[in-house]
């Protein structure tokens, strides 16, 4: 019987440690101050929107390069922004009212959830190439969608009750 216990609690501290370290391994954002910012990210970010307020700042790496994240507000629209060390700017995500969304898109979202209401609507920019990403309810439930600027639906996920549709 005790080797039993021995071996049930040693199988549980091995697992909380495999979690731990898999959860270290995976990070891929972190938190960080502005003193950590290079300037050139600041002065780009500065002159892009030179009324925005930041609210966060983090590291975040994709596809093995590592980028500066700065979340920020001007007015009623929160901005989001990768920036690469030498302050180029390549992902931006900005909250839109949803009359600014293009006809297609709506398109699409009007012919596959019926009875549909916008909680969210970004449009993230990456170079040249806009997608919009959603926050909907529907008769199917709460979703968030993902489609480019001339409708194709890219990504559906229903959000489960309980779960954060925060993305940024």
């Amino acid at each position: 019987m005790k080797l039993t216990k021995v071996s049930f609690l040693s199988s549980v501290l091995a697992a909380g440690i495999l979690l731990a370290a898999g959860s270290l391994l995976f990070a891929q954002e972190k938190k960080i101050s502005e003193k950590e910012v290079p300037s050139a990210v600041l002065n780009s970010f500065h002159k892009a929107y030179p009324k925005a307020e930041i609210k966060g700042l983090s590291t975040e790496t994709e596809k093995g390069k590592k980028y500066f994240e700065i979340e920020s507000v001007e007015g009623t629209k929160h901005i989001d922004l990768l920036i690469s060390k030498t302050g180029k700017i390549t992902e931006v995500e900005e909250t839109i009212p949803t009359d600014q969304l293009p006809g297609a898109v709506m398109k699409t979202l009007e012919a596959k959830f019926k009875g549909l209401k916008i909680e969210k609507a970004e449009k993230v920019t990456s170079g040249a190439v806009s997608n919009y990403e959603l926050v909907i309810e529907s008769k199917a439930g709460k979703h968030e969608v993902k489609l480019n600027a001339a409708g194709k639906l890219l990504k559906s996920e229903k959000i489960r009750k309980g779960e954060s549709d925060e993305s940024d």
